[in-house]
């Protein structure tokens, strides 16, 4: 890929060559402070539209709203036809709930005050249907208790472990008998079966999908088991965006993927064949020049996703030889950046965009090389209203 330099805070290519670049240009820089996280709907549409394409029903897709956490994006998903929804925090719920979902999971536990929070949820929202994740009676009988109190019924689904070792039960006996524990509780309804296979990343298809299938195989011995005890079948919950191309062949499965809606350089590293489009990037300047072959952007910690290795941060199109030296708070030093001079803007792909829009109060919206608004994170808070 040919080498493009932004020159200034214009955002205008000098050495104007084909590149990937060119689908992430801003043109009217000029005024906007650097660093910042760019959306470009056109390419968000692309990937909600891939998405669904991939299912035999819109009702089997229930996207997770935690990469993005923003409100037009989920107005995005309603506008294609999407109804449910799956989230991890109370804030992420309210937020869907203010903007029309029907049906949002809370993929999490309440416990302690975070139950009054998800009862209220119900108190408020009406016209929305919640519901949360339940792995032992305990949780199960604070939460009926708490909606005993509120003159409301509880909706939840008994979370399985199948493989993340994070969360829930072991398919088998201990899932049985907590069906029949929840059943004695008044103000307890179970919807169904919950499955998340986020350890599943190996990079090869053939085998992450048939991992899930032996994950999944687990599940449905399970329903078989509860259908012979008397229980009615349960829904399933199931799957993430590594796994979207096994469930998408399962028809009574809701899949939850998250990170495909904005995509970003690690997946795209590890799952070229699912076809997403990366729909967001940050947006850095060039600070200071240490050295010929090495620049100072103004991307630190604090302005993009720094787990892994330190050449995991950002993927730059326009400077594919370029290589992270080191990082700091407010400072990200690169090498094989001999054409950069200090006020040049560079765009960047960020390996986890979910960290990264968590490190943003909003994103600048980009149509046409124009930046048009701003569209804020509004469950990037902890709190909105309840």
């Amino acid at each position: 890929m040919s080498l493009k330099i932004f020159s200034g805070n214009s955002g205008i290519p000098i050495d104007h060559q084909e590149g990937m670049a060119t689908n992430y240009t801003i043109e009217n820089l000029d005024t906007y402070d650097t660093p910042f996280l760019a959306v470009y709907p056109d390419k968000i549409r692309r990937n909600i539209d891939l998405l669904i394409s991939m299912f035999g029903s819109k009702n089997q897709v229930r996207p997770h709203v935690k990469t993005h956490k923003c409100p037009e994006v989920v107005r995005l998903f309603i506008v294609a036809g999407i109804t449910k929804f799956k989230c991890a925090t109370v804030a992420e719920a309210e937020m869907l709930a203010i903007n029309g979902a029907e049906d949002i999971l809370i993929a999490y536990q309440p416990v302690g005050p975070k139950i009054d929070r998800f009862i209220n949820l119900m108190l408020q929202y009406p016209a929305s249907r919640f519901s949360c994740l339940v792995d032992h009676i305990t949780s199960a009988t604070q939460i009926s208790d708490a909606a005993s109190d509120s003159g409301v019924m509880a909706e939840v689904w008994i979370d399985l472990n199948v493989g993340m070792d994070r969360t829930g039960i072991v398919p088998g006996d201990e899932v049985i008998k907590l069906f029949h524990r929840c059943s004695s509780l008044n103000n307890i309804k179970i919807l169904g079966l919950h499955a998340y296979d986020g350890h599943l990343t190996e990079p090869n298809e053939k085998v992450r999908l048939a991992r899930a299938e032996a994950g999944f195989n687990t599940v449905r011995n399970l329903v078989s088991e509860l259908e012979y005890s008397g229980f009615d079948t349960p829904r399933i919950v199931a799957g993430s965006t590594p796994t979207i191309r096994f469930y998408a062949k399962h028809p009574d499965v809701e899949c939850s993927p998250g990170t495909c809606v904005y995509w970003d350089r690690h997946y795209q590293d590890s799952f070229p064949e699912l076809g997403f489009e990366a729909a967001a990037a940050v947006v850095t300047r060039v600070i200071s020049k240490p050295h010929t072959e090495t620049a100072c952007l103004d991307l630190g910690y604090k302005s993009v996703s720094s787990e892994g290795k330190p050449d995991e941060r950002i993927w730059m199109p326009e400077l594919p030889e370029a290589m992270v030296i080191s990082q700091s708070e407010e400072h990200l030093l690169v090498s094989g950046t001999p054409k950069l001079q200090v006020g040049d803007a560079v765009y960047g792909l960020p390996y986890h965009i979910g960290r990264t829009c968590n490190l943003y109060e909003g994103c600048a919206v980009v149509e046409q090389r124009q930046i048009v608004s701003r569209w804020n994170h509004t469950a990037r808070s902890r709190h909105i209203n309840i």
